[in-house]
């Protein structure tokens, strides 16, 4: 029969004193929940215990760990029991990697000496060869008003020539060579620098936990610790793949979700249970607190900050004076207490949390490169559409909306979209909850051809009494579908507006009437809504007029 451990859980900055026997295991990575920002860590450890009392000792726990977040339970074949749980900061032993450190610096300075006395020895060829120059010159011409030119027969000059050619040969050779070696002295010591960079430890901290323990008998048992860590969370990616539908078919769209894992906490994960959280432990827990705001009449401080004859400021603040007094002083008297408020960082929402466990077992490095993970495929019926907005842009852009079902809300996150098997580019997705409609965009449709040409622009005076302008302006959008099933098109064109009681705008008379005015709550901005049969051809007729006064000018904006 196998016992649970009763658990008192008391963690500590330091060790306690060693009981009776301190025992020294290791444990291993089993599972691990990641969250948004953040881990929680299932480490397990297997020991047998003699009777008596013991402290084990697991010193493999990363240093950048949560301590206040250990906790610890065991299951044994026989009665054990915890009493406590401390933790410490211990540091890894570097003597291996001083020692060879201490290598690399020597060699270091020894090469750094050498080209030292190769710097010496160019500088003295150089000053040699000034030398002989200049022992040379001084055969063949006068150094001085007193000093006469000596005669120097023909072969007196060709010993003198070959002399100091052989010279300067030697000298040179001597120079090149002493170059060449600082090159190789350059790349050796390069070398030797990566040799002491890569021996900087990735980890030079671990958290060591001490549990100590009571069994009246031998046994043995397997703990688990968990704790969060920080350095670590998960982001989700899409892959969308619309199938276009036919003859009497529906459009499908085969949503996959992807999961991005990273983590850089000191530790592998190797071979682990992983778990993804929707929930947000590092966030908010709740909503922020809304304090009383008052409307006051509004006086400029600079006024206020009137300086005497001394050039000091009168009313300036003192670091020592009490605040309700200064406030007071700033503001007149009207002055009640209020707590200075800090800015909050913004929460985001996820709904409610959801778990996605990981079929089979998975490795995520401690390096911070990234694990790519599925979690689920789904399948949707989808409407297409077919937006256009022909004034900025002649073509036809393919969207498709589908409704989010199942018990977990889709986290915002980059979605890889395909239609028909073809990549047409990265769009983004919401936060959205089950039962909610997403929307996405699949590219420009080369088969619904949209024009929008102008039929009519003309200025006129109008009226008897008064004179007015007015302002007329039409087209006509055509669209035509050339796929062998219907598709909905949507038209999106905008018509001026006016809030001066003087310009009027009105739609002109026999044009087509939208679906919608006010599209998304833009004022002047309409949207014509229609199912093109296959092979099939529409063409809306849109159009305004604007009155304004004779003497008034009036823009169109992006007219």
């Amino acid at each position: 029969m196998r016992i649970a451990f009763a658990a008192t859980l008391l963690i500590a900055t330091s060790l306690s004193p060693a009981l009776a026997a301190d025992l020294k295991a290791v444990s291993k990575v089993d599972a691990v929940t990641v969250y948004p920002q953040g881990a929680e860590v299932t480490r397990v450890a297997e020991v047998k215990l003699e009777a008596g009392e013991h402290t084990l000792l697991l010193e493999d726990l990363p240093g950048e760990l949560d301590t206040q977040s250990i906790r610890v339970e065991g299951e044994a074949a026989g009665q054990a029991e915890i009493g406590s749980v401390d933790s410490k900061l211990i540091y890894l032993s570097t003597t291996s990697e001083d020692a060879a450190r201490a290598r690399l610096d020597a060699e270091i300075e020894r090469l750094n000496d050498e080209r030292t006395g190769l710097d010496q020895a160019i500088e003295d060829a150089d000053y040699q060869k000034k030398l002989l120059l200049s022992l040379a010159d001084r055969q063949l011409v006068p150094t001085g008003k007193d000093e006469t030119v000596k005669g120097i027969d023909t072969g007196a000059l060709g010993e003198l020539v070959d002399l100091v050619s052989l010279r300067l040969a030697a000298i040179s050779k001597i120079v090149h060579e002493a170059q060449i070696r600082q090159r190789t002295i350059d790349k050796a010591l390069y070398d030797v620098q990566a040799k002491i960079a890569a021996l900087a430890p990735t980890q030079t901290a671990r958290t060591e936990i001490a549990i100590h323990l009571s069994a009246p008998a031998a046994t043995g048992g397997v703990f688990k610790v968990r704790y969060r860590v920080n350095n670590a969370g998960w982001a989700p990616f899409y892959d969308a793949r619309l199938t276009s539908p036919v003859a009497d078919a529906k459009a499908r769209i085969e949503l996959v979700r992807r999961a991005e894992v990273m983590q850089s906490t000191g530790e592998s994960w190797d071979d682990v249970a992983l778990t993804l959280s929707t929930a947000r432990p590092t966030g908010a827990t709740s909503a922020p607190d809304v304090w009383e705001e008052e409307v006051e009449i509004y006086e400029d401080l600079r006024k206020k900050m009137k300086t005497d004859s001394d050039g000091m400021a009168r009313n300036a603040l003192q670091l020592d004076a009490p605040v309700a007094p200064a406030m007071e002083a700033v503001t007149g008297g009207n002055y009640a207490a209020k707590p200075v408020e800090q800015k909050q960082a913004v929460v985001e929402i996820a709904g409610f949390q959801a778990l996605y466990q990981i079929a089979g077992r998975v490795s995520v490095g401690n390096s911070g490169s990234s694990k790519k993970v599925r979690i689920a495929t789904d399948n949707y019926d989808s409407t297409l559409n077919a937006i256009t907005a022909p004034k900025f842009d002649p073509r036809a852009y393919l969207t498709a909306a589908f409704t989010i079902k199942g018990e977990a809300p889709l986290l915002p996150g980059a979605v890889n979209l395909y239609r028909d098997g073809v990549f047409m580019g990265q769009g983004t997705l919401p936060l959205l909850n089950p039962a909610e409609e997403a929307k996405l965009g699949f590219g420009a449709d080369d088969l619904i051809k949209v024009k929008r040409a102008e039929v009519k622009r003309e200025t006129s005076e109008e009226g008897l009494l008064t004179t007015s302008n007015v302002d007329e302006r039409a087209w006509d959008i055509e669209v035509k579908n050339l796929h062998d099933v219907a598709i909905p098109v949507t038209i999106i064109d905008q018509m001026p507006f006016s809030t001066t009681e003087t310009i009027t705008v009105e739609p002109m008379s026999g044009m087509t009437p939208p679906a919608m005015t006010n599209l998304n709550k833009r004022r002047g901005v309409l949207a014509w809504q229609f199912d093109l049969e296959a092979k099939g051809e529409k063409t809306v007729k849109f159009g305004y007029r604007v009155t304004f006064p004779e003497n008034v000018k009036v823009g169109f904006g992006a007219e």
